[in-house]
């Protein structure tokens, strides 16, 4: 939508409000309060914050306008309403990273990411909810309880990333820091409507210890493609302290990428279910209108299946080794484990007695998929398929329908195959099933290729445009 039919800040896009700075009709601090009205206003009915930091974003807002009022920004995204997901901590807000056990006192330490948004001069508003270590899809636990969906305050959000999902859909600033490890970017995107991307792995470097070494990306939520691309150029890039991954040079211009959007001759392979996974009926359907659209747009469509076996178990075994030694350098006493989410406490038993060889033999599983996409994308340039088999399940549950299954990764397939891979892989709206709530449709592109990914989403949001939620829903 065009800013000049637009008259509320915070309904503006990053883009929107960046174009608004430079121009002098709006500054940062006038972004800040709209975006901490709205979450004064929303808020309470979805709980997506951990922290919210009036004082600190306000005082960082000052900084930008004074910026942009020199023609001195330091970035596009300069004063842009910013949110930061409970598992990175931010200097001065407490990083209790979903647990009891998290201190309660003010970090005094950032990551990478949060050092590179700072340095594009970015305004931060606060905190989002993450479930405790940010170990399954849905975002309720025992720091902060239970992030709600605004389309329908009885359903879930999503997760990890639940709370960054939720409020990309409301707007309760602009842009969304999220991770990903197994889905947690794309699962709440999906399940809340908004656009969600895992960059391949590399391009954000990781400069700090973690279990899951190559499974965890950190990537944006946000309301369009373009502000998610905006978010990257500020984020992307090599850097001597990466511990993980490989980041190549020169790094695109990402919002160079998805202008001017032409899909003419890119061949898509479209999956409906990978060739092992039930599908929601209208879930279904709204991914076959969307294979119609982009063939129409101008794309070569042709349904195929990758051809792998579900990797369910092998990612259960890195997984849960990585979450078992989560928990083991939180240390827990025996009174502390009482505080502690308890399908947590089941995994890192899980986690606990696999041997050296299972996490050998999971690694190899690994291998042999990233070999096996990559042979897929000689010939196609994109996957599509569904980002989720469901809408939006029941809140406060790790389970849908109360019927317990192996793991939450069950009703999740089609997200945790490609953080396997390290692929590029986005979830942008495409529809809404029977009871109105959204429906995602997921690309995966190439190693490095997040340009091919993110061209697709992008044509396709504007082209096929899909509501945002007013208000959170009460039902």
């Amino acid at each position: 939508m065009d800013t000049a039919v637009k008259t509320d800040l915070g309904e503006m896009s990053a883009a929107e409000l960046s174009a608004l700075f430079a121009s002098g009709r709006a500054s940062p601090v006038e972004a800040a309060k709209a975006s901490l009205e709205r979450i004064e206003r929303f808020n309470p009915s979805v709980n997506a914050f951990a922290y919210v930091v009036p004082e600190m974003a306000l005082a960082a807002a000052r900084e930008s306008e004074a910026r942009w009022q020199k023609g001195e920004p330091l970035s596009p995204i300069d004063g842009a309403p910013t949110t930061i997901k409970e598992l990175t901590p931010v200097k001065g807000i407490p990083w209790r990273r979903g647990s009891a056990l998290g201190s309660k006192e003010p970090s005094d330490k950032e990551f990478l990411i949060m050092k590179r948004l700072r340095g594009a001069g970015v305004t931060i508003l606060g905190t989002t909810t993450s479930p405790e270590f940010g170990w399954k899809g849905v975002t309720h636990g025992p720091a902060f309880g239970n992030t709600l969906n605004p389309w329908r305050t009885d359903r879930a959000s999503g997760g990890s990333s639940g709370g960054a999902a939720v409020a990309a859909a409301l707007n309760m600033g602009v842009l969304h820091e999220g991770s990903d490890g197994a889905g947690s970017i794309r699962i709440p995107a999906s399940f809340c409507g908004v656009f969600g991307i895992k960059p391949t792995y590399g391009w954000i470097p990781s400069d700090t210890p973690s279990p899951l070494f190559e499974l965890a990306h950190r990537g944006p939520l946000t309301r369009t493609v373009e502000d998610a691309a905006l978010f990257l150029n500020a984020t992307t890039g090599p850097t001597a302290d990466a511990m993980y991954g490989y980041c190549p040079t020169p790094v695109p211009d990402w919002q160079q990428a998805i202008k001017g959007a032409d899909l003419k001759g890119l061949k898509i392979g479209y999956s409906r279910n990978l060739g092992y996974a039930q599908v929601q009926p209208d879930v279904a359907a709204a991914i076959e209108r969307a294979a119609s659209r982009l063939a129409e747009m101008g794309a070569i469509v042709e349904e195929i299946d990758p051809g792998f076996s579900n990797p369910q178990d092998a990612l259960l075994a890195l997984w849960y080794a990585a979450e078992a030694r989560t928990v083991d350098l939180a240390n827990p006493t025996e009174e502390q484990k009482k505080l502690m989410d308890p399908g947590l406490l089941r995994i890192h038993a899980k986690g606990s007695a696999l041997t050296a060889i299972d996490y050998v033999i999971a690694e190899q599983v690994r291998a042999d998929l990233k070999v096996r996409m990559a042979r897929f994308h000689e010939t196609y340039d994109a996957l599509m398929l569904p980002t989720m088999p469901t809408t939006a399940i029941e809140a406060g549950v790790d389970f849908p329908g109360g019927v317990e299954g192996k793991d939450w990764s069950d009703w999740s397939p089609f997200t945790y195959p490609f953080n396997m891979t390290g692929q590029p892989a986005v979830s942008v709206p495409c529809g809404f099933d029977a009871d109105s709530l959204p429906i995602g449709l997921q690309f995966v592109g190439p190693r490095y290729r997040d340009d091919i990914v993110l061209k697709l989403a992008a044509a396709y949001q504007a082209a096929f445009p899909e509501n945002l939620p007013s208000a959170p829903r009460a039902l």
